[in-house]
C-alpha cells in the first residue's frame, strides 16, 4: 500500500475509533492506539512496517508539537505557582522509579550495565498520550497543572539521567580498551553536554526568532503558518543537529510563551488545529507496538511494569505529601504518570546503536512493556482526571 493511502486509512481509523472509544467510555488516545495495533504488522497488516517508516516524519512533527505545547507550563507566572512543588515531585517520583528497576533488575541476574540503562528508561512518562487525555477531558485546575509541569520535567529528568548512564557505560568500555583518559571523557561526556545545552540553546534561539516574528502576525491563518513553522524548524535542525528534539521543542514552547505577549493566542490557536496530527501519531504509535513480544515479559519484564509503577505511586504520594499538597494530588498524580512510550522507544533506538551487545535484551523488556503501559496509562490518566473533579464539559 502507498504512504498516501496508508495515511487516509490512519485517518478513517482514527475516527471510527474516537467514536467507538466514546461510546465504551474510555480515552480517545486508547481507541486510536489499539486500532493502529489492529491494522498493523502484529495482526491484519494493513499498514506495514514500510509504510511505517515512510510516515515517520508525522510522528515525529507530532511529537514536537506535543512537548512545544507542554512547554507553554514553563511560563514565569505559571511556574512560579507550581514550580518547586514540581521539582520535587518529579526527582522523587523519576529517582524511586529509576532506583526499583535497576536494583530489581540487578537482583535479578541483569549485568549493571543493562540495570542502569533499563532503570533510566522506567523514568519516562508519556508526554503525548497523558496531554491527549487531558485535551479530551478539557481538564483544568490545580490538579492537571502540577502533572502537566511535572511529565514536562520528568521527560528532561529522563534525558539526563539516561546520558549520564550512557556516559558511565561508555567510560567503563574505554577504560578497558585502555584509551587515553582525556579522550575517553572527551568521546563520553560531550555527548551528553551537547544533547542538553545544545538542545536547549538551539529550542532558546528558534524561540527568540519566531517571538519577535508573532509580534507582527494579527491574521489566525498567519498565525498557524507561524506555529508550525517553528516546530518544523526545531525538529529539523534538532535531528540535522543530533540533537534532541524533544527538549529542543519543549525550548521552544517555553521560550515563546515568555518572550511573546500574545503567547496565549498562539497555543490556543494551535490546539485547535493540531487534532489530525496527534491521531496520526497514536495510530503509528499503536501500529508499532509489538504485541508478540508480550509473552517474552517473563520475570524481567515483571520487574519492570512493578518496578517502575510502584515507583511512579509512592514517589508522588511522599513528594507530594512533603510538599504540603491536597490529599487528592498525593493519591492521583501516580496513577495519570504510567504511559509510557515516545521518549523511551527513541532511547531503546539509541540503546541498540550504541551499544548493540545488550540492545536486543533492553529493547526486548521495555517494548514488551510499553505494550501495556500504552493501554493502561490513558485509561488511569482519565480515572485521576475525573476523580480530581477538575474534568469540565465541552
Amino acid at each position: 500500500m502507498n504512504p498516501l493511502a496508508s495515511l487516509g486509512i490512519i485517518l478513517v481509523l482514527a475516527l471510527l475509533a474516537g467514536h467507538l472509544a466514546k461510546f465504551v467510555h474510555v480515552p480517545q488516545v486508547t481507541g486510536y492506539i489499539l486500532a493502529g495495533v489492529a491494522v498493523g504488522p502484529s495482526f491484519l497488516g494493513w499498514i506495514s512496517h514500510e509504510n511505517l517508516a515512510s510516515l515517520e516524519v508525522f510522528s515525529e512533527v507530532a511529537l514536537g508539537l506535543i512537548l512545544f505545547s507542554i512547554g507553554s507550563v514553563f511560563e514565569v507566572s505559571r511556574f512560579r505557582e507550581i514550580g518547586r512543588r514540581a521539582v520535587l515531585i518529579t526527582i522523587t517520583e523519576s529517582m524511586l522509579a529509576g532506583v526499583i528497576v535497576s536494583v530489581g533488575m540487578r537482583f535479578a541476574g541483569q549485568p549493571w550495565t543493562v540495570s542502569m540503562l533499563l532503570g533510566a528508561i522506567a523514568i519516562e512518562t508519556a508526554a503525548a498520550s497523558t496531554l491527549m487525555v487531558m485535551r479530551e477531558c478539557n481538564s483544568a485546575g490545580p490538579f492537571t497543572e502540577m502533572l502537566t509541569g511535572v511529565i514536562a520535567l520528568n521527560n528532561i529528568c529522563c534525558l539526563v539521567c539516561f546520558s549520564l548512564a550512557a556516559t558511565a557505560i561508555d567510560l567503563s568500555l574505554r577504560s578497558n580498551a585502555n584509551t587515553g583518559l582525556s579522550y575517553t571523557l572527551q568521546e563520553s561526556i560531550f555527548p551528553l553536554a551537547w544533547q542538553l545545552i545544545g538542545s536547549a540553546a538551539l529550542g532558546y534561539l528558534i524561540g527568540v526568532v519566531f517571538s519577535a516574528w508573532a509580534s507582527r502576525v494579527n491574521d489566525p491563518g498567519e498565525t498557524l503558518i507561524l506555529m508550525a513553522g517553528a516546530v518544523l524548524v526545531c525538529v529539523g535542525f534538532a535531528e540535522w543537529l543530533d540533537l534532541s528534539p524533544l527538549i529542543a521543542s519543549l525550548a521552544v514552547g517555553a521560550t515563546m510563551a515568555n518572550l511573546s505577549l500574545r503567547s496565549r493566542r498562539l497555543f490556543d490557536a494551535l490546539s485547535r488545529t493540531d487534532p489530525p496530527l496527534y491521531a496520526i501519531f497514536f495510530v503509528i504509535a499503536g501500529a508499532d507496538l509489538n504485541v508478540a513480544l508480550l509473552p517474552s515479559l517473563g520475570i524481567f519484564g515483571a520487574i519492570y511494569i512493578l518496578g517502575r509503577a510502584a515507583g511512579k505511586f509512592a514517589g508522588t504520594r511522599y513528594a507530594a505529601r512533603l510538599g504540603g499538597m491536597k490529599s487528592g494530588i498525593q493519591r492521583l498524580l501516580g496513577l495519570a504518570m504510567l504511559s509510557q512510550a515516545g521518549l523511551a522507544i527513541g532511547l531503546v533506538l539509541v540503546t541498540e546503536d550504541r551499544f548493540p551487545q545488550i540492545g536486543p535484551t533492553i529493547s526486548t523488556i521495555v517494548l514488551a512493556s510499553v505494550a501495556i503501559f500504552e493501554l493502561v496509562g490513558p485509561l488511569g490518566a482519565r480515572f485521576a482526571l475525573q476523580k480530581s473533579g477538575e474534568v469540565r464539559e465541552q
